[in-house]
């Protein structure tokens, strides 16, 4: 049984006190993504599945940014460089 989108959630939090994040996921390209980073992580299984995964993320440094928009003249000149090779950002 899968879990509906509406359903799906990825929760990381940080622990002042301790200097932790923890991470709560049933997405499962996160659970993927993530299980190898976490410490000891509490599983819950359906049928042999993985469907959610919780702990504390070890060594590791969480960040967020803004999503790049790049208007179609860069998109043409980035697809240009990375035919040829080249770096495009």
């Amino acid at each position: 049984m899968s879990i509906s989108l509406s359903d799906q959630e990825t929760c990381f939090s940080y622990l002042h006190e301790t200097g932790e994040w923890r991470i709560y996921t049933n997405v499962k390209k996160h659970i993927t993504k993530y299980t190898p980073l976490v410490k000891n992580p509490k599983t819950i299984q359906e049928n042999g599945r993985v469907i959610s995964i919780e702990g504390v993320l070890d060594n590791v440094t969480v960040s967020v940014y803004k999503k790049r928009k790049y208007d179609e003249k860069t998109r043409e000149l980035m697809r240009k460089r990375m035919l040829k090779g080249e770096p495009y950002d």
